[in-house]
């Protein structure tokens, strides 16, 4: 008999063990019913400003039978509902949150359901993160306008965040004229970063349609959106009005072929052309740069004398050079440039110094070398036919072909702006002009050229040998380095006739500059053994003896410059060094 249950209770059931047989009765045969809710955790992430979350579904059912459920929501936890909240089991009801108003932070809530038919509720844990928005990078225009030249000022934009700060980079395209800082920087609440676009007309010809370039932002830790942006950069380079400073031969001689002329001046562009004044048609006209031209003054303008004004024409807005440059048709040829034989710069040259003559048809057809053909060691004043005379004194004569005639400044000539340079070949006159001065130092180059390596001699101090200064063969650090120079001025007072002296190469003592020159080699100060005439040649070439500092950055184009009586020489003059 089963405690507590009268005879007429069903039994359940009878479960035989070892023989026996024992009698269950129905409250005990039956297990305890279980309500569960699947998933038993439930998440949620929430960016602020965004839709809500959909809604998540949960399992609630019974371990066996059937029943009715009810769900409430644990006090406190508003932002939290469940629907429906009452029904029938088994039942899927619907988990919801509405952060709205909810700040960045992780909230927990849960949701109890209940039944009758079972002895424990279930529980769904609920858990609701909520985000910060992602900042968006905020630009204050897309797009900027230039015109030049003149440059013109540099424009800003205004980078800021819609939140949290953001790091970007700025890229100009193309960098040539473009640019654009900062280029890394981080945005902010409250701090936008201004960026500055600038652009550089100088290397750019002017043209008709604007050049176009971008500014490209590309933001970390933005929108989508906003992470890479560009900004439109349009310049306009318009037409500049050119000017004109040189052209190049100045002169020709009556009846000469077609001549092409080199031009210089400012604000050039592939569409300037050269013209004459007067003359309705361009000449054919080549561009260079923007402060170099040629052009071809046809033969039809050079078969009678004349002075022809040569003006350079930008297209509009730049119009026409308010200045002309004269090009002369002369009966006669005429001495175009007097430079230094060893920089070629002029118009300035001093007493003593070699220099260059150039005009076309100024000299003999064929070339002749200095002579001295009386043997009185002294250059000859007359070669190959032709004599100079620079301000009506006899100079020394180097060198004449056609178009090119090197010559000695004789050093009786007084300084003085414009002095006279006259060419006697034959019966032909060609007049030029230089100005005189004390002193105009330049370096003899190994090409030639005026400009790059110099014409220079190594003395190795370990060795006793001598060597060509090159690439091959640098100047060591504490080595002499030997140069040539000229345009030095007048110094040896001990020689009484120094006008075409050819310098014997017995003669000793030999004299020597004082004070001595001044050499710089990679900007550090060398000191100079000796600067005086060189043997064998005539004065007025002068050779220096410099030892290559210590400390100096060597290379093979390490500068060298000399300075005598507070003039420097060509700046563009290099030897070749090494430790």
């Amino acid at each position: 008999m089963c405690k507590g249950v009268t005879r007429q209770a069903p039994v359940r059931k009878i479960i035989a063990l070892g023989g026996l047989s024992l009698l269950m009765c129905g409250a005990a045969a039956q297990a305890a019913v279980t309500l569960s809710v699947t998933p038993g955790s439930v998440n949620f992430t929430y960016m602020q400003g965004a839709i809500l979350p959909a809604a998540k579904t949960v399992s609630v059912k019974l371990s066996s039978g059937t029943g009715t459920y009810t769900a409430t929501v644990m006090a406190g936890t508003p932002w939290l509902t469940v629907s429906p909240d009452a029904g029938t089991l088994p039942a899927t009801p619907n988990v919801r949150v509405n952060p709205t108003g909810l700040t960045v932070g992780t909230y927990t809530g849960q949701v109890i359901f209940t039944s009758l038919a079972a002895g424990a509720p279930g529980t769904a844990n609920v858990s609701l993160i909520v985000t910060a928005p992602v900042p968006a990078l905020k630009l204050s225009g897309n797009s900027l306008s230039f015109t030049g030249p003149p440059a013109p000022p540099s424009q800003t934009l205004l980078l800021s965040t819609t939140g949290g700060s953001i790091q970007f980079s700025a890229a100009a395209t193309p960098a040539t004229w473009l640019s654009v800082i900062p280029t890394n920087a981080v945005v902010l609440p409250g701090a936008p970063v201004t960026l500055t676009v600038s652009v550089d007309p100088t290397l750019l010809p002017p043209q008709a349609a604007a050049y176009t370039g971008k500014i490209t932002i590309t933001a970390t830790g933005s929108t989508t959106a906003t992470k890479t942006q560009n900004i439109t950069i349009s310049f306009a380079v318009n037409y500049a009005q050119p000017t004109i400073t040189s052209v190049w031969p100045s002169t020709s001689q009556i009846g000469a072929a077609a001549t092409t002329v080199t031009i210089r001046g400012t604000n050039f562009a592939p569409a300037t052309t050269a013209k004459i004044r007067g003359v309705p048609a361009a000449l054919v006209t080549t561009y260079y740069s923007p402060t170099t031209l040629s052009a071809v003054i046809p033969a039809s303008q050079l078969a009678s004398a004349a002075t022809l004004d040569i003006l350079t024409n930008n297209p509009n807005p730049g119009g026409a050079s308010a200045a002309t440059v004269p090009f002369i048709v002369s009966a006669v040829p005429t001495v175009d440039a007097a430079v230094s034989a060893a920089s070629y710069v002029g118009p300035s040259v001093a007493t003593g110094e070699l220099i260059t003559l150039f005009g076309a048809g100024i000299g003999p057809a064929i070339p002749a070398f200095l002579t001295d053909a009386d043997v009185n060691g002294y250059v000859d004043m007359t070669l190959g036919g032709v004599d100079v005379t620079v301000d009506g004194i006899a100079a020394p004569m180097i060198y004449v072909s056609q178009n090119q005639i090197t010559v000695q400044v004789p050093y009786e000539v007084s300084a003085g702006a414009g002095k006279a340079i006259v060419v006697t070949n034959g019966a032909i006159i060609s007049n030029g002009a230089a100005d005189i001065v004390a002193t105009v130092p330049g370096i003899f180059t190994l090409d030639a050229s005026g400009g790059g390596q110099a014409a220079a001699l190594n003395f190795s101090v370990a060795t006793s040998q001598y060597s060509l200064n090159s690439a091959a063969k640098p100047a060591k650090i504490g080595d002499i380095v030997i140069l040539y120079l000229t345009g030095e001025g007048a110094y040896a007072g001990t020689i009484l006739t120094p006008t075409g002296y050819i310098v014997p190469i017995a003669l000793s003592p030999l004299p020597q500059m004082s004070p001595l020159p001044t050499v710089t080699i990679a900007g550090a100060s060398a000191t100079v053994n000796y600067a005086g005439p060189l043997p064998g040649a005539i004065l007025g070439v002068l050779q220096i003896n410099a030892v290559v500092p210590a400390g100096i950055t060597t290379s093979a184009a390490t500068q060298v410059v000399v300075t005598i009586g507070g003039i420097a020489t060509q700046a563009n003059v290099t030897i070749s060094t090494k430790p």
